[in-house]
């Protein structure tokens, strides 16, 4: 009577057939087993809990799927490490009583805390600013000398400002705004009709506005690292008076040059961004394909963009404010060198730290398989669930089988620390 009740439902049904089938090792009298199973929740434990062990056995060889980008044989995951990686994906689909369904791979970033991720976009855009400085100062050393010392100190500094001003807007937009960076496609006309204008001029508005102070945060930085350098290899002194007037004069003009460049190009990139119908995607590898070419397509208008802009932005700037702050110069070369340094740090900034694809990159790529939690090729991971038979797939998305199998995984073992 146990056993009939339990196989009563289809889930029960799958899992016996699944660990008893023809071909399978266990034995399925077992079940009648009264001693072992002696309730009907102990059967349906039982079958939950070999339900892993019995999909991830070791195979000699599987077929290539024919949407995978793998070809031949498939990683052979063993039960443990799935059932730990399945573990963190149903932990954070219930955790914080907000239980969800999906697993959504721009979401699965997201099991992170807001911190650890502000920290990892801020040393993701350091790296993005200063590896530019360096190539920009070695560059340079080819056609006259350059101070090792400082070329290196200056990369790290203009670096550090940068990670720290896009680490602070990360956690505020995380914080407060409730940003997901979902996937996105770029269109390129705006949308039209009664009220045609306000969407697109709001959506300007909110972008351009985070990446006005984005960008008068990194003139700041800018400036402060231009002083230092002074004092360090020019003996000023950090108590002259002078020193203090060139360094707020620095600070005001580049915080208003990368203010407007990154409003301005940000802003319209915004307005060109339309979101996709997930729901219509064909599989979740193709949502991610489409927008890893749409950040690329992006990336390849706003780093020219960019440094078009702060590099005639610059001038234009200097010559407004030339009237109120005494003599400014902006040299050609001056506005190559700041223009490609922020074209390339801002643009790889953005789309490494504030797209869908790259919040997949940077988190569940890199981090998540540095902590044990995910493999490293977890699109791959998913997939392979899915032929498994632990994951089923609704559009761009993945869910477990069942609802209970995700209870399931979420509760085995112990919390994630």
């Amino acid at each position: 009577m146990r056993l009939h009740s339990v196989l009563s439902t289809p889930l029960m049904v799958f899992l016996a057939r699944t660990v008893y089938g023809e071909g399978k090792v266990r034995d399925p009298g077992e079940l009648t087993d009264g001693s072992r199973f002696p309730t009907e929740d102990s059967l349906r434990r039982h079958l939950l809990a070999a339900f892993v062990p019995t999909v991830y056995r070791p195979r000699a060889a599987e077929e290539p799927t024919a949407d995978g980008p793998h070809r031949g044989r498939a990683p052979q995951w063993t039960p443990e490490h799935a059932q730990r990686w399945l573990g963190h994906l149903a932990r954070d689909l219930v955790r914080a009583g907000r239980e969800r369904q999906d697993i959504a791979w721009w979401r699965i970033g997201h099991s992170l805390s807001t911190s650890t991720r502000a920290l990892a976009v801020a040393a993701v855009s350091a790296l993005c600013v200063a590896l530019p400085v360096w190539l920009a100062e070695a560059l340079i050393a080819v056609f006259g000398e350059v101070r090792f010392v400082a070329a290196v100190t200056e990369g790290a500094a203009l670096g550090l400002g940068a990670g720290i001003t896009a680490g602070v807007l990360y956690a505020g937009m995380a914080t407060f705004g409730g940003s997901v960076f979902a996937p996105s496609r770029v269109r390129l006309r705006l949308r039209r009709g009664p009220g045609a204008g306000r969407r697109p001029v709001r959506t300007f508005a909110a972008r351009s506005g985070a990446m006005v102070l984005a960008g008068l945060a990194m003139g700041v930085g800018v400036s402060c690292t231009l002083t230092l350098q002074r004092v360090l290899y020019q003996d000023w002194s950090f108590t002259s008076a002078e020193v203090l007037r060139v360094l707020a004069t620095d600070a005001l003009l580049l915080g208003l040059i990368f203010g407007m460049a990154f409003g301005a190009v940000f802003g319209l990139t915004a307005m060109l961004e339309a979101p996709l119908d997930v729901s219509s995607a064909a599989t979740p590898g193709s949502l991610l394909a489409a927008n890893r070419r749409t950040v690329r397509a992006q990336l390849c208008v706003t780093v020219p963009a960019l440094a078009l802009a702060i590099a005639f932005g610059g001038g234009l700037v200097c010559g407004l404010l030339d009237p109120l702050l005494g003599p400014l110069v902006w040299l050609p070369q001056d506005a190559v060198v700041i223009g490609t340094v922020g074209g390339i740090g801002g643009g790889l900034s953005y789309a490494l730290c504030f797209t869908a694809w790259g919040q997949w990159l940077i988190f569940v790529r890199l981090l998540l398989p540095l902590q044990g939690r995910l493999p490293w090729r977890t699109d791959v991971f998913l997939r392979d669930a899915y032929h498994r038979g632990v994951l089923r797939r609704t559009g761009a998305v993945y869910q477990f089988r069942h609802v209970h199998l995700q209870h399931h995984f979420a509760h085995a073992g112990d919390p994630e620390g």
